[in-house]
């Protein structure tokens, strides 16, 4: 099922089911605790303009409602604040599968291969990390405004970090 809220800045491929409140961070049908998914779920990345993006979703959302992949979210626009000037697409997956999905997405012509572990987009999100220094940088903060945002950073991914027997919970929900 394609999510295409234009409030949003991702579109999303979900299952069913996870609109009724069930996870897709799931693993042989049980859901995934926070050092499951730190341990075992990552994505690999499409680069792409937004329209073969929209193409490529099309063609994998019988994967999606078949529950071969858990789930997929790209750009609406590209990322400038990250210093992306493509869209990304991330198709989610445990590495467990991984083989599998990336079959999946090699059999629509995807030829370049990357992988990024969950584990170390948080880490790009913590303070210091690429990804919040370059988003901040995007926002034109003051310094006490850039050090709030990186103690809340730091603060919400160390919950994560520091109770990997919690069941996973997304960053959206």
């Amino acid at each position: 099922m394609i999510i295409d809220d234009p409030r949003s800045k991702f579109i999303f491929l979900y299952h069913p089911l996870v609109l009724m409140g069930r996870s897709y961070t799931v693993y042989q049908g049980k859901d995934m605790t926070n050092g499951e998914v730190l341990e075992y779920w990552g994505k690999w990345l499409v680069l792409g303009e937004k329209d073969k993006l929209d193409e490529l979703a099309e063609k994998l959302d019988p994967q999606v409602e078949n529950k071969e992949i858990p789930c997929i979210k790209y750009d609406r626009t590209p990322p400038l604040n990250l210093g992306v000037e493509e869209c990304v697409m991330m198709v989610y997956c445990d590495r467990r599968n991984r083989d599998e999905v990336w079959k999946i997405l090699a059999g629509f012509g995807i030829k370049m291969k990357a992988w990024v572990t969950e584990r170390e987009t948080m880490e790009m999100w913590l303070p210091g990390g690429l990804l919040l220094e370059r988003w901040m940088a995007s926002q034109d903060y003051d310094e006490a405004t850039r050090d709030a945002v990186r103690e809340d950073a730091g603060r919400r991914i160390a919950h994560v970090l520091d109770n990997p027997e919690e069941t996973y919970k997304t960053w959206e929900q």
